[in-house]
């Protein structure tokens, strides 16, 4: 590999006893683009985490090249929320940061021995004009409100002010995680430009098709605890992917009738006193094992039967909404008819989420009221995700809402049937909620809201965190959803 800036050697981790990825090799050189493709809770934050040394693997290395300026945006970052935008911009944990941090202490205390060493990294890291730069990269990104408190800022808000920190130390490197939630089309088509046409290395997680599509030269899936590298755009990597499945779909019948002939064999019970038989069996189970994965990556089937709903949904009335200086909606009124979908778009901060809640009766109009049709029974998927009990059970955190789900037509599911649409094997509903990944806890999410037989859903970015193959499920379904949207 010509000029590498990263190279990953046979990487292995395991999350107690679920194998993410084992033995995984990949580099990642000067100019590469490179997006990182798998399903919910198959270790893509994971491994991620692993590089930016924030988790352990359970054996193989990562070696960067000596002085490189790396970043990395986190999935979900965090910050005091008592903190203004500026102050939150000082926070960071890159070089540029600690070292003004560092010439402060020297200037306070007066012991100027290091004085020359911290000035010479002043000036290699550009620390000087930090705020000034800092500023500069929050205009861009369209906050302007520095005196602000992180936590009277939208949620694509506070990605933006993360996404100032990741690039303010100008990275030759910098890994990304989801980095289009919680951003507005504005903000996605700036990101998109700024990754395309500078020359940073990118390794990067995301379900964004189209980002993928128009950012990225190279696709690294993983799948099976293995990684498959494409070097093309998302595009591209489809088309070989699907050739790909074609040769596995294969090798898996062919493992499917062998597998029927194995499951005969130990049906009769055989004793595995002889070193043979011992080893035919283990050979089964590591069979059944495949067998059973490839059935289940292609279950998923997002359905449910909607209660009945009747012409009345909802009216809003003179609708006014404010916060501070800040107008939401101004009387606002509307209709709204039976099976109508609505997308609700605006820049970040414009009050889409609360526009939401106030129909919900979560939040209130400062004046004007909604009118809501006696039938309506509404099912909220929030931006935030549900706040699950970690010590719950994927199984228990379902039941508790509903055992049974009726699809109509005198059919019905239970609740770990229902799962197992959403691909919660029957031995991973008996796993705590704290075991899951991101995506895996959205998808949890979109099953206690689906389980209850909605007439109206709303969904406020239910594209966050989940993987590819459940977006192009989810589609499916909204499609064909009979209620409102």
């Amino acid at each position: 590999m010509a000029n590498p800036l990263l190279q990953i050697d046979t990487l292995t981790k395991s999350f107690g006893d679920r194998m993410l990825f084992r033995n995984i090799s990949f580099g990642v050189a000067e100019g590469d683009k490179i997006g990182l493709i798998a399903g919910n809770g198959a270790g893509k934050t994971s491994l991620l985490n692993i590089i930016a040394g924030k988790e352990p693997s359970d054996n193989g290395r990562v070696v960067f090249r000596n002085d490189i300026r790396f970043a990395y945006l986190e999935q979900s970052p965090q910050f005091d929320p008592g903190l203004t935008v500026l102050e939150a911009c000082f926070q960071t944990e890159n070089e540029a940061v600690k070292v003004i941090a560092r010439y402060e202490e020297i200037m306070e205390s007066g012991n100027h021995l290091e004085l020359d060493e911290i000035l010479a990294k002043m000036d290699l890291l550009k620390a000087w004009d930090y705020e000034q730069r800092i500023r500069q990269i929050l205009s861009q990104l369209k906050i302007f409100q520095l005196d602000q408190k992180i936590g009277e800022l939208s949620g694509g808000q506070v990605k933006r002010v993360a996404l100032a920190n990741t690039l303010i130390s100008e990275p030759e490197l910098i890994m990304l995680d989801e980095p289009t939630n919680h951003l507005d089309l504005d903000m996605v088509e700036w990101l998109e430009e700024y990754l395309s046409r500078s020359n940073i290395s990118l390794l990067m997680v995301t379900h964004d098709r189209y980002f993928l599509d128009r950012v990225c030269t190279q696709i690294i899936e993983i799948d099976d605890r293995q990684i498959y590298s494409y070097k093309g755009n998302y595009a591209y990597y489809l088309e070989k992917r699907g050739e790909r499945i074609v040769v596995q779909n294969a090798e898996a019948d062919s493992a499917q009738n062998i597998y029927r002939k194995e499951l005969d064999w130990m049906r009769r019970q055989p004793q595995a006193r002889a070193t043979k038989a011992k080893s035919r069996i283990d050979a089964f189970y590591e069979l059944e094992e495949q067998v059973k994965q490839r059935n289940q990556a292609n279950d998923i089937k997002l359905s449910a039967k909607g209660s009945y709903i009747g012409k009345k949904i909802f009216e809003a009335n003179h609708i006014t909404k404010s916060f501070g200086d800040i107008k939401i909606t101004d009387d606002f009124n509307y209709i709204f008819t039976r099976y109508e979908k609505m997308g609700i778009i605006g820049n970040n901060g414009t009050g889409k989420s609360t526009f939401i809640k106030m129909l919900l009766g979560i939040e209130q109009p400062d004046s004007g009221n909604f009118d809501i049709g006696e039938t309506v029974n509404f099912g909220y998927y929030s931006q935030e995700g549900l706040q699950f009990d970690e010590q719950t059970k994927v199984i228990d955190a379902v039941q508790k809402i509903a055992e049974v789900i009726d699809l109509g037509n005198g059919n019905k599911l239970t609740a770990s049937q229902f799962l197992q649409h959403f691909l919660f094997a029957p031995a991973k509903q008996h796993d705590f909620v704290y075991k899951l990944s991101g995506g895996e806890k959205r998808r949890l999410h979109l099953c206690t809201v689906l389980i209850k037989n909605p007439n109206f859903l709303i969904l406020d970015e239910p594209t966050n965190d989940l993987d590819i193959i459940t977006l192009n499920i989810l589609e499916e379904y909204l499609i064909g959803f009979k209620g409102c949207l």
